[in-house]
């Protein structure tokens, strides 16, 4: 099949109907049909049938529905691509992709400085999960990704930039250390199994000979720290959410200490631009001054 005729295909299959895919393809119906019919005698089996007006997929193609889909997602990462390389080819524009704890405490002072310091440049920040922040780089679709945790994966180039300390935040409990053992279960709110810093803890329980199942487990380490401020229960964060969140008891130090890394990943086979090394320089100075005002830990 040609591509002309897998697009008729795919937007006949999209909208359910000739018509439909013709106003999607800006062409007229007959064009559509005209191509539809080609690409069934070229295949040598129909790819509908006609029934009562309407077009009805045959098993032929929805046995090709999946590789059709899987072409076209292939043909939106090169549209992506071909947008970035465009849009970035002076060297001045620059996308980042941050976890969602970061977008809302230090990157945004980090992007306010640098914009402040070079108006002409443009900046575009998405927050998203570790694993998008990956998948992202590896598509040419983020210049950096700051995240928490480590991402051993062939083609990215891993920076550590701070070790974050992590804390409890209790309504109840007023005084640190806490050790693991102390946290009640029943009132514990944990990460999601995938996140760096669930990995971490149930580790740490696990060598301590502990289980915890926690009552409510969630995706952020910001949505922990709302419900334990909506007296939800308690939660194990990073210092950076818990110094930022509004509305949070003191934070409270664990026994023994434990941190999560903070980390800049980029792609291995690119050299740093000099904007990307200008933003993890103020990066480094942010979070160093939020590590300096939290709390003694």
């Amino acid at each position: 099949m040609r591509l002309r005729q897998i697009e008729v295909f795919y937007a006949i299959m999209s909208t359910g109907s000739l018509r439909r895919a013709a106003e999607v393809l800006h062409v007229s119906q007959p064009a559509a049909s005209k191509v539809l019919r080609y690409a069934e005698q070229s295949l040598g089996f129909a790819l509908f049938e006609r029934t009562g007006g309407r077009l009805v997929p045959t098993r032929e193609a929805r046995i090709m529905l999946p590789h059709v889909n899987t072409i076209f997602e292939k043909i939106s990462d090169l549209k992506r691509l071909t947008e970035n390389l465009r849009y970035a080819r002076d060297g001045h524009a620059i996308s980042i992709g941050c976890v969602p704890s970061l977008g809302l405490s230090v990157v945004p002072r980090v992007i306010q400085r640098y914009h402040a310091a070079h108006p002409g440049n443009e900046l575009t920040i998405d927050t998203l999960h570790g694993p998008e922040i990956v998948a992202r780089i590896l598509n040419h679709d983020l210049d950096l990704g700051i995240v928490f945790g480590t991402y051993e994966k062939q083609g990215l180039t891993a920076s550590h930039i701070a070790d974050v300390p992590l804390v409890l935040i209790d309504q109840e409990t007023v005084t640190g250390p806490v050790a693991l053992e102390d946290i009640n279960p029943a009132r514990y709110i944990g990460l999601s199994e995938n996140d760096p810093t669930a990995r971490l803890l149930d580790m740490v329980w696990e060598e301590a000979d502990l289980s915890t199942v926690p009552v409510v487990r969630v995706r952020t380490h910001y949505m922990a720290a709302e419900l334990v401020r909506l007296g939800g229960g308690c939660a194990i964060v990073d210092g950076l959410t818990a110094l930022h969140h509004p509305g949070l008891p003191p934070p409270l130090p664990l026994k023994p200490p434990l941190g999560i890394a903070c980390t800049v990943l980029f792609r291995a086979d690119y050299a740093l631009s000099h904007i990307s090394r200008d933003i993890l320089e103020l990066l480094k100075e942010e979070i160093q001054k939020d590590l300096t005002g939290l709390p003694a830990l």
